[in-house]
């Protein structure tokens, strides 16, 4: 009986499941892999379930956590997560030529406090915390100060790279 309680609710809530996984992760097939890792969770836990509205509470927050912990995933690579639509090389291109360039961009168009924002956050790893205290900024400050960067960076490499 509990086995049928959890693939009854999955079944009934799945496309509320799926608009919601949607909204978080902007993708279709990320929402789709989080539907699926939720159920094989909550399968595993199938007979800790006392009716159909533990069942789908769990469910609910199940697929929260997961997209929670791919949006997490995602900000620990930023550049991958912000840039997924623009190649870092070209066929052509080698790929130490692309990053020397994507350097020189940033220490000749950057800002003495955004370039330190940057590379203390993607080079060298540190928390936003970490940065607002060394720098004496607030942490939204900081997070909008590196996506400001990360953006102009970005927007200058594709113009002068015609992408």
């Amino acid at each position: 009986m509990m086995n049928d309680i959890l693939t009854t609710v999955f079944r009934r809530i799945r496309g509320r499941l799926y608009d919601r996984a949607v909204g978080m992760l902007q993708s279709g097939p990320e929402a789709d892999d989080a539907l699926q890792e939720a159920f094989v969770r909550l399968w595993q836990r199938r007979d800790t379930f006392a009716g159909e509205s533990q069942a789908e509470g769990a469910a609910v927050a199940t697929v929260r956590n997961i997209c929670i912990d791919e949006l997490r995933r995602r900000s620990a690579h930023p550049l991958a997560a912000e840039m997924p639509d623009m190649p870092l090389y070209d066929a052509h291109d080698d790929m130490q030529d692309v990053i020397g360039h994507v350097q020189r961009l940033i220490e000749s168009e950057l800002s003495l406090r955004d370039r330190s924002i940057l590379i203390m956050r993607d080079r060298n790893g540190y928390d936003f915390d970490e940065i607002a205290e060394e720098l004496g900024m607030t942490e939204p400050a900081v997070r909008m100060a590196l996506s400001r960067a990360r953006k102009t960076i970005r927007n200058i490499y594709r113009k002068q790279h015609g992408k």
